[in-house]
Formats: structure tokens, C-alpha cells, sequence
């Protein structure tokens, strides 16, 4: 049994060797149709066609090669939704920003420049707030405008 095992290894690699070492040729023959086979032509005005040559780097260092490649890949891959998730929260930053503006300027336009002006208190309860206080408030308000909204 292990004698026709080893016979049947023996022959196939004879026969993988032979057939990789064989010569291909390409012609046209007088019809001018191109013509691929092992056997020389007949008239032998062929072209012998030569094997590629092997890869230029190890299967291993490809292999490196390539799983670097896709870590970058990935790692771009990752960059790109951070980036889309900061951009998503700078945009409702700046939506924020944008309506505490508004509020500042409306507060600052109607609310505080009336000389009554009123403020609602901890209880829910609307007061009326002192002068001092309502100008404190015009500073404050035209301080946050000036800084925060352009």
C-alpha cells in the first residue's frame, strides 16, 4: 500500500514538473489566426513564450504587506465617522450658540431695556428687579453678545 502511494507521488510530481517545463509557442498561421501551443510550428517561425517571472517579494512579506494595508484602511475608515461625529456636534454647538444669541439679543433689545424690567424667581413667581441689577444684566447681556455672537 505505501509503495502505491509513493509510486503516485512520484508520478504526479514528474508529470507537474514536465508540464512546468514545457515550452509554449504563439504563431499566426496562413489563415492569420494566432495560435498557442506546446509544440513548435510547423514552418518554426514561432515565438517561444517565456514564463512570467516570480513575484518580486515573498508570499509572507504580501501578506505583511497587505494586512498593513487594511489596517490603514481601517484606520482611515475610523478617522472618517470621528471626524462625522465631531462635525455633528460642533454643528449643534454652533445650533446652541446660535439660539443663545438670539435669546441674549431679544432679551437685550425688549425685556431689559424697559426701566420696570421683571425677572422670574426660583418659585416660578415674576419680580421686579432693581435698577442696579437690570443694568448689571444690559452688561452682562451685551458682553455675552459681543464675545459669543458674530
Amino acid at each position: 500500500m505505501f509503495k502505491i502511494r509513493l509510486l503516485i507521488l512520484v508520478s504526479i510530481t514528474l508529470f507537474i514538473s514536465t508540464s512546468l517545463a514545457a515550452k509554449s509557442y504563439r504563431w499566426v498561421d496562413e489563415n492569420g489566426v494566432t495560435v498557442y501551443s506546446q509544440r513548435p510550428p510547423p514552418s518554426g517561425a514561432g515565438t517561444e513564450i517565456k514564463a512570467p517571472p516570480p513575484p518580486a517579494i515573498s508570499p509572507e512579506d504580501a501578506q505583511r504587506k497587505l494586512d498593513a494595508q487594511k489596517q490603514k484602511l481601517a484606520d482611515l475608515r475610523e478617522d472618517r465617522k470621528l471626524k462625522k461625529k465631531q462635525a455633528g456636534e460642533t454643528e449643534a454647538e454652533a445650533k446652541k450658540q446660535k439660539s443663545n444669541c438670539v435669546a441674549a439679543q431679544q432679551n437685550l433689545a425688549g425685556r431689559l431695556n424697559r426701566p420696570h424690567a421683571r425677572q422670574k424667581g426660583s418659585d416660578g413667581e415674576y419680580r421686579y428687579i432693581t435698577e442696579e441689577a437690570r443694568q448689571e444684566k444690559i452688561k452682562a447681556a451685551q458682553k455675552y453678545i459681543q464675545k459669543n455672537c458674530k
